[in-house]
């Protein structure tokens, strides 16, 4: 219990100093896009990059790692499909419904990974974040072509999100270093372990600052349904397909992390810019955050017990 807290604790207490420095506008609110684009493009894809490079991937259930998140997020897309009917939602609404389901924070993610799990936690958060991420953009992109009311569909940024998306390409990057014993000079390595200690305090403030407790109120039954099935169904549904693709060790734990983690801020960027309803989509992003506190506490005490 006390080792849960320790690791849980500063990662929420970043996330509401962060939502303390918006609401007083401190330092100032021109601030927090810039910092926010420092840690998405500069601060995390060299923790990534650090970590990859240098980490051993010889044990790291790499095949089975692919099929528990292909199986996962279609699993929970199928799940949102069929309670659709239940919600009484728009199009537009769906869309971030979907988003607030199968979407992570990779922020969360890594921070819990390193105060939990350590160094090897964070390789193989990695290695999970880089399929995760292009098969929860496909899908989200593929509901709000489909939902959204954007009105051409948006399919040709499927692949334009994934190749430009810096978190993938510093895990692909990692992986190429790793793979072929590429040349890692000590100044460069030591410039990326700088910077890297900076990625997730900078982006957890972020986090914070992103939230919005004004919105979202009109669509209150969406924004409930959606964090039961993100952060009770998909934790649940992580567990039954982990015994179908035998992930084990480490892997199994980060799977298990990561499901109980909330839905990235990114999706509100994505729901304005395609069509969806970004106000419920804040509101979705907002309580998840709050209520992971619980959610992730629970899954780390179980881990620790089992």
């Amino acid at each position: 219990m006390i080792a849960v807290v320790s690791a849980i604790a500063p990662i929420f207490i970043l996330i509401i100093i962060g939502f303390g420095f918006k609401k007083t506008g401190f330092p100032g609110d021109g601030l927090w896009s810039p910092a926010e684009r420092l840690a998405y493009y500069v601060l995390l894809p060299a923790l990534i990059l650090h970590t990859l490079a240098g980490a051993d991937l010889a044990g790291i259930q790499l095949e089975r790692i692919i099929y528990t998140v292909l199986l996962l997020a279609g699993a929970l897309t199928v799940i949102c499909l069929i309670v659709r009917p239940l919600l009484r939602i728009d199009g537009p609404g769906f869309t971030s419904v979907v988003q607030g389901t199968v979407r992570l924070n990779a922020y969360v993610g890594f921070a819990v990974a390193a105060a939990f799990f350590g160094p090897a936690g964070l390789t193989v958060t990695a290695v999970f974040v880089a399929f995760m991420m292009p098969t929860v953009n496909v899908i989200a992109i593929a509901a709000l072509a489909k939902y959204g009311s954007g009105g051409t569909p948006g399919f040709w940024r499927i692949p334009y999100q994934i190749v430009t998306n810096p978190l993938i390409v510093s895990c692909v990057g990692g992986f190429l270093i790793n793979l072929f014993g590429l040349p890692q000079p000590a100044w460069i390595l030591g410039a990326l372990g700088i910077l890297g200690k900076a990625a997730l305090p900078v982006a957890l403030l972020c986090v914070g600052a992103g939230l919005d407790l004004s919105l979202g109120k009109t669509h209150f039954g969406a924004i409930i349904v959606t964090c039961l099935l993100k952060l009770v169904v998909m934790p649940v549904a992580a567990w039954g397909i982990l015994q179908i693709t035998g992930l084990t060790g480490l892997g199994l734990s980060v799977t298990m992390m990561m499901a109980a983690t909330p839905s990235s801020p990114g999706a509100y960027v994505l729901a304005r810019q395609l069509g969806g309803d970004a106000p419920l989509m804040a509101g979705i992003v907002t309580v998840e955050t709050a209520l992971s506190a619980i959610t992730l506490s629970a899954v780390l005490l179980w881990l620790a017990g089992s």
